[in-house]
């Protein structure tokens, strides 16, 4: 039954939003009482926290391999599961704010998470200049401002989805993925854009 609650609870979030969605339509959309609800998941924020470590026990698979060459396809291939991810838990992301703001007991975890991944992001970024990949860093390139603009982007992207919805204007359509490269090529070496360019190859073979 918990399973159950979760995934309704989950697909209400989505379609209406999370800080709309009360703990009563969830029961009644399941056809149970509120009591019974409140047996499983005694509030809306125990039924949260549970979402938000299903959600951060996934992210766990975006861990790069150890003792291997790395690629920027591996690159892609996180920031990809972190895109389905985001799918999946729209509303975690469009609410992002409201759920840091009233929620602790998720925001400090949350953001403790992502101090961990801003050191990991640095890493990959210095094995890529590294093994030539990306230049290095200067008095005007500043990778940790660079790691943390990709962060904020991939982060609010289904957020700003909610603000730019004029039909004409399709940069934000696009994949997060795509605006993220953006970012990151005018540091690539040219070692570094040939392979993104045989990645760009590989990738539009594989998906046609």
């Amino acid at each position: 039954m918990k399973h159950k609650i979760k995934t309704e609870a989950i697909s209400l979030f989505n379609v209406l939003g999370f800080s709309v969605v009360s703990m009563k339509q969830i029961a009644d959309k399941l056809g149970i009482s509120a009591g019974n609800l409140r047996y499983h998941y005694v509030n809306k924020e125990a039924l949260l926290k549970v979402i938000y470590t299903e959600m951060y026990d996934e992210t766990l698979d975006y861990i790069l391999p150890e003792n291997t060459y790395i690629t920027l396809f591996h690159f892609e291939e996180m920031m990809q599961k972190f895109d389905n991810l985001q799918q999946r838990y729209a509303f975690f992301f469009k609410d992002i704010v409201h759920i840091s703001t009233v929620y602790p007991s998720i925001s400090k975890p949350y953001e403790a998470s992502n101090l961990v991944r801003f050191k990991d992001a640095r890493k990959l970024i210095d094995y890529y200049v590294e093994s030539g990949r990306m230049v290095a860093e200067n008095q005007t390139i500043d990778y940790d401002q660079v790691i943390y603009t990709i962060w904020m982007i991939s982060t609010f992207w289904q957020a700003q989805k909610k603000i730019m919805k004029t039909e004409q204007y399709e940069v934000n359509k696009r994949p997060s993925i795509e605006i993220q490269w953006n970012l990151l090529l005018p540091y690539l070496t040219e070692k570094g854009l040939n392979e993104y360019q045989e990645l760009r190859k590989f990738i539009k073979t594989t998906t046609n």
